[in-house]
This record gives structure tokens, sequence and C-alpha cells, in this order.
């Protein structure tokens, strides 16, 4: 969307001839503070101020400046306030200087002592080791679009972000309002803003005067501000083609000019924040944007990870004109999910949008898709599918935002982003502000100090020892030196203590391993753990919590399985089958259920004389190109969710996954399974019966089957995507197998949709 007009508040101010046209106030914690002060309009005579402070509490403070300077019409004054009372997110302290020209004219404004710097590769928030903990913002509303309704309710928003742990937002390729400033200099909020952005890739000198005289007004207006930390030229290389060795210049000096015009204020700089092949030049912040579907891509995100934290020469220019020192802060600038929001009962204006005419990001027709595809029988309503998407989104931003904490390099991180947008729906709250379901847990996990529980693996067989390592990121000033970690399983029945040991602030510490042995069970458990750091005298200081699966252990099946296998891809497979106690026949004897990787010829003929088959689909060359159900890869395109998230979805109210799947959309206990291929071309009505597994994008965009009963001849036949590898040593994979060979053999196997 490119708004226009206007959409910010205009004023029409009466002056004198004389006036003071801005007031600067550059104050350092030690209690300096530089004042400038520049006249505008007909000299008349000479300029005499006279100055007064109220402190934060509203009480009159006594300020003495001294004139420094008067070139031209600026005045320069310096003075010096005892013990000032620093302004940072924990304590918002404002003191309000008012200015008197001799002729009568006035201005006052607002600033706050603090110092926001970098050493060393870390940030420091006057003088204190400072942990980011951020959201990207577009400051979007859902009738103004760009125009925030009214400041209360900017305030009340922030004071949101600062529930949910929030200490900064990133506000979003836009210059806010004064009064989105206003209020996160009150509320205590950290703001990171941006140039806005021109079109990709037309850059020219005209641009670029214009991103120049916006960065001076950027600045000019916004000086007093103590809650602007971090300003970008450029956003992901947008407007710039960063090949070109005139436009990387261009923005090595106007980052050089930022620095010169921001001198004193405390802000960094970054000239690109950057993803995927673009990169920095010269920055203050080394940041990145990265997005990964979690969990079914977690393990390219965990090691994406470690590859930025460890300094990699990608993310800055390769054409040797960068100018890195080694030294800037990490940042995971930009990584979210999705978490389709509550619908009011009156749809909203903006559901027929898209973004850029993508049908994947368009609302309306949702609750229509809902039903169509059979949804609706899954879930009550379209609320009820929303919070088991918001609860999805929330496991997975709880895996970034832990595997980014434990990494000691990487300093903070912006999750994509503080409020839902009608195109995204990533937001921390939605359109309407209000909080998603897991805000609670989100807040336990976005703190100075965070409490990791990691196990070494999501399933568990009954009896089977668990063990969670467990870690620490210490940012806060807390004495840790007496804490220990308490944790305990389900209502308390297991419980344990952990000695916490050194910890060093602004650090990460591995400490001791926890281990427990799971209960017998004789179905499908998610057992939580809960755990909390507590100081010596009782109190918490982070809490976390954590879920292991604990799976049956397994009856033997009577069931016969014949594997055809000519490309001999099967063979372990066979192997760990014949182990679990299935019998296994040989292929040219044919008995019981077929299980194959491809319909060949040879299975089709088998399926028109009536056969069963249990097709695990390996690639496109597992069904005949003449078919109507096509299967296609996720990989390289948007079904692999990184950008508009899927969601893996299982009918829990019927094999075979009623017998393995705790939830009805699909989380780390399967992420072993998770296909890489989508069962295309199934038709919407059939879903309600004949898929029983499947994944949709967005809004509900985008449906396709991961497993599908089809009936071809006289024979039936089990299609899914759904992968094996792990048989016989993950208790999902090894229970959802045994469940799909048991369903298709059974007589309640019984399709309707006609392979064609």
């Amino acid at each position: 969307m490119q708004p226009s007009g206007i959409w910010q508040a205009v004023e029409l101010e009466v002056r004198p001839l004389t006036y003071i046209e801005s007031l600067h106030l550059s104050p350092e914690i030690d209690g300096r503070i530089t004042i400038q002060i520049r006249l505008a309009g007909t000299r008349e005579g000479g300029a005499q101020f006279t100055f007064e402070l109220i402190d934060p509490q509203g009480k009159p403070a006594e300020l003495h400046p001294l004139l420094v300077s008067r070139p031209n019409n600026l005045f320069t004054f310096s003075t010096t306030l005892a013990s000032p009372q620093l302004w940072s997110p924990v304590t918002p302290n404002l003191y309000t200087l008012k200015v008197t020209l001799n002729n009568g004219d006035t201005v006052q404004d607002r600033f706050g002592f603090r110092r926001f710097e970098t050493r060393a590769g870390k940030f420091y928030l006057n003088g204190e080791p400072f942990y980011m903990i951020a959201a990207l913002d577009q400051d979007f509303y859902p009738e103004g679009i760009y125009s925030p309704p009214s400041e209360d309710y900017i305030r009340e928003q922030f004071i949101r972000a600062k529930k949910l742990g929030l200490n900064l937002l990133r506000c979003h390729i836009k210059v806010p309002d004064p009064r989105y400033l206003k209020s996160a200099d009150e509320v205590g909020l950290l703001v990171w803003y941006e140039i806005p952005s021109w079109d990709e890739r037309t850059w020219t000198l005209r641009t670029a005067r214009r991103a120049e005289e916006t960065l001076k007004a950027m600045i000019e207006r916004d000086w007093n501000h103590p809650c602007i930390v971090i300003q970008s030229l450029i956003n992901e290389s947008w407007g710039l083609n960063q090949k070109e060795a005139e436009q990387r210049l261009w923005l090595r000096n106007l980052f050089d000019r930022a620095k010169r015009e921001t001198a004193g204020l405390g802000r960094l700089i970054v000239d690109n924040s950057p993803c995927c092949d673009n990169f920095h030049v010269k920055t203050d912040i080394n940041d990145f944007h990265q997005y990964y579907s979690i969990p079914d891509n977690h393990s390219s995100f965990d090691d994406w990870v470690a590859d930025f934290a460890s300094r990699p020469q990608w993310a800055f220019s390769k054409y040797g004109d960068a100018q890195p020192t080694g030294q800037e802060p990490l940042v995971v600038s930009e990584f979210g999910n999705w978490g389709l929001p509550k619908l009011p009962e009156k749809l909203p204006w903006w559901f027929p949008l898209d973004f850029n005419g993508q049908e994947v990001t368009r609302p309306a027709g949702v609750l229509d898709r809902l039903k169509n595809y059979g949804l609706d029988s899954l879930f009550r309503d379209f609320n009820d599918l929303a919070e088991e998407t918001q609860r999805h989104q929330f496991l997975s931003l709880k895996h970034e935002i832990e595997e980014i904490r434990l990494q000691p390099t990487i300093e903070g991180y912006v999750i994509t982003e503080f409020t839902d947008l009608n195109w995204e729906c990533n937001g921390l709250l939605d359109m309407w502000r209000h909080f998603k379901v897991y805000a609670e847990e989100l807040a336990e996990i976005q703190q100075p100090d965070i409490l990791i529980a990691r196990p070494w693996q999501p399933n568990y067989k009954a009896g089977e020892q668990v063990r969670i390592q467990l870690a620490i990121s210490h940012y806060s000033g807390a004495n840790l030196a007496a804490a220990s970690v308490e944790w305990s399983l389900g209502k308390g029945n297991v419980a344990g203590k952990a000695t916490l040991g050194s910890v060093e602030r602004a650090s990460v510490e591995k400490l001791e391993e926890i281990s427990f042995i799971t209960p017998q069970v004789s179905s499908p458990q998610a057992l939580e753990v809960r755990l909390e750091i507590k100081s010596g005298d009782g109190a918490w200081l982070a809490r976390t919590r954590c879920t292991v699966f604990v799976y049956p252990n397994r009856s033997v099946s009577p069931v016969v399985v014949t594997v055809h296998d000519p490309g001999d891809s099967l063979q372990s497979l066979a192997t760990a089958l014949t182990a679990s106690g299935f019998q296994v026949g040989s292929d040219d004897k044919p008995a019981g259920l077929i299980l194959t990787q491809a319909l060949d010829a040879h299975m089709q003929e088998q399926l028109a004389a009536g056969a069963r088959v249990l097709l695990l689909a390996k690639d496109e060359t597992s069904l005949p190109e003449h078919l109507k159900l096509k299967i296609i890869p996720r990989s390289g395109s948007d079904f692999d969710g990184n950008w508009i998230t899927n969601f893996n979805w299982a009918r829990t109210d019927r094999l075979p996954f009623s017998t393995v799947n705790l939830g009805r959309i699909l989380g780390f206990e399967a992420v072993k399974t998770v296909p890489r291929f989508i069962l295309g071309g199934v038709p919407a009505e059939s879903f309600g019966k004949d898929v029983l597994s499947g994944v949709f994008y967005g809004w509900l965009n985008h449906n396709a089957a991961y497993a599908v009963q089809v009936k071809a001849g006289e024979g039936k036949a089990l299609i899914t995507t759904f992968r094996f590898d792990a048989y016989g040593q993950d208790p999902y994979v090894t229970h959802l197998l045994d469940g799909m060979i048991r369903y298709a053999s059974s007589a309640l196997f019984s399709p309707g949709l006609e392979l064609n």
C-alpha cells in the first residue's frame, strides 16, 4: 500500500517577527546540557533569553545556562544539572525546558538524560548492559491506516508492548506521528525508525537528495526525543541497487553524514537493514532479516542463527568497499510467524485487499474456505481455528527467541511484528490491539534474564529418560549468586532443584542438565515442565516452560505388509517394520497391504484388481503424470511457508491421527515427519471426508493435502507425503506409520475420492 495525502495533524501558528525556530537539547547522563536556539524572522535588537526547567516530578529546578557562541542566528548555551534523574524504559524521567525570548516568544520541549551506545559488540543504556527485545511496528491502524486515532490509543498500545516484555519498537519505513514519539518518551519505550522507502532500484540523484532532505528533517523535528536511539537509512536495499558502486558510495557517505548530524544525541545509525542478497557497507549495528517456517524449517533457522552469530562476511559488501569494525552489535532484526486474529462479527473494510495482488495474502473468502475445505468439522468456527494458529505462532516464536538468546554474540532481536496488518498476520497483537492468546507466556521469555530449557528431543516412549539442557541469558542487574533453578512436572509429582553457579552479566551460561523418567501412558500425552529461577530469598527472577511428548509402548500388530520396492529405497524401512512386529511379505507374492513409494504400472494393475496400497510419496515421480492429483515440492516457493506461514493440520477425530496426535495443528512433535511435498489437485469437496491431513497458508489459502485416501478400480489407496526415515527411532513417526498401516488395512478404510 502506498498512501498519500495529509496523514498527520497540520497546525498554523502566529509568531512575532523574530521568533524561536528551533530548540535543540543535548543532555549527557552526568548532567551536562548543551542548548541550541535558532532564531528566525526579522531581527529586532539584541536577543535575550530566560530559562525555566521543570523536573520529572513537576517541580522547578535551577538552571543557569552560559552563552558559548552565537554565529548568525544560532545561540549555543552550556549548563549542568546536578544529579539528573535518568531516562530509561524502567524510569522514563522527562524534564521540561521553557525558553522565552525577550520579545515574549516562548518555546518549550521535553527531554531526558540518557546515553545509548555500543562497546565491544554490546549495547549499553546509561552505562548498563542492554539486550534489545523488540518488534517491527508498521504503525498501521484499523481505520486511519497511517493516521493513529488518538494519543491515548498510541499510549495504550505502548503499555501493551511493555507488558509483552518489549523494550523497543522498530517503526518501519516511516516517520511516525509526533504523538507516537511523545508517547514513547512518556511510557519508556525505545524507538528505531527509518527513512521511508521508495520503489525498488529506482535510485537517482533526485531520489538521493530527497532521502537526504528527509533524514535532515527527521533529525531536526525529532531532536529532543530520548526514545529515539537508532535511525535506518535504507531497508532491505529498497530503492537502491547495491551492485552499483556509485550507490554504495552514496550510502556510505550518507551514513557518515548522519553520524555527524546526530553527534551528541546518543543515536546509532544503520546504513541498510538487510536481508537475502543485500548487505551493509558501513553501520553501527550488524543486523539482518531472516524468515523460516517453524517448526518445519527450524533446523535451517538454527543453522542460520549460528552462522550469523559468527560474524560472517556475507553480512557486508563483497565488493571491497565495506568498512566493518568487527565491533558492531549483532541483531536479528526481522523474523516471525503468523497467528490469525479472531474476527469481529462485521468484517473490516480491508478484507478484500491483498499485498501486490498475491492471492495467498488475501483475507476475503476465508469463512467460505473454512467451510468449503471441510475445516469447519475440525474447528468449531473461525475463531477457534485462529486461537490454534496463535498457539502455533507462540511455539514458533519461543523456539526462535531462545535460539537467538543462546548465542552470546547476538545482542538483540526484532520480531515481525508488533501488530497484524491485513496482509500480514504475524503480529503479537491483532490489528485492533488485542493480545493474542499467548501474551503471558511470551512475556515470560522476553525479559533481561531468561531461562532456556531445551529437551534433547521432543518425543519419548513411556519409561524413557528425558534429558533437558538448561541455559540462562543474563542481562539484568539482579544478583544471581544465591539463586537456583526449581522445576516441576505436571502438578509437582516430579520435581527438582538445580544450582545456578556463577553467571556473568551480559552473558549466556549453560546450567546443570535435569532429567526424569516418563510415566507409563495408555495414549499420547503432552508433559509440561515448569521451571523458574529463584533468588536466595525465594523471589522468582525468570520463568519458562517446555513440553515433551510421551507415547505408549507399542503392541505387536498382526497386519501383513508387502513392500513393493523396485528401486531398493525402502529396504531399511522394511527391516524396521519387521523389527516392529509387522509381517512383511515378499513382492512376488503380495499379501495384505502393499507399501510403496511409486504408483508405477504394476501398482496401478494391483489397485485395479482390488489391492490396498499405502503410497509413501517421495517426490513428483511417485504419481503418474496423467493424474489430476499432483505432488508439488514445497521448497523454492511460497509453499515452504517461510513468508506466509503454513499450518499443518490433521483430523484428530478419526484414524489414523486420533491415536497419535495431541493437537489439530502439528507442532514440534511431528518435526521429523513433516512433509517436504504437498498433494495438489484434490477438489475442495473431498477435503471433508478424504483428506486426513493437510496444510493451509495464511488466510486458509493454498489448501493442499498431506494424506488423502482414494479409490481406484476395485482397489483403495492412502497417499501421503509424510516422511518416515525415523521410523522405529522417533515415537511420533513410528506411531503415525503404524496407525496408517492399521487404518488402511481395516474395515474403516472407505475412500470416496476417485483417483483419475
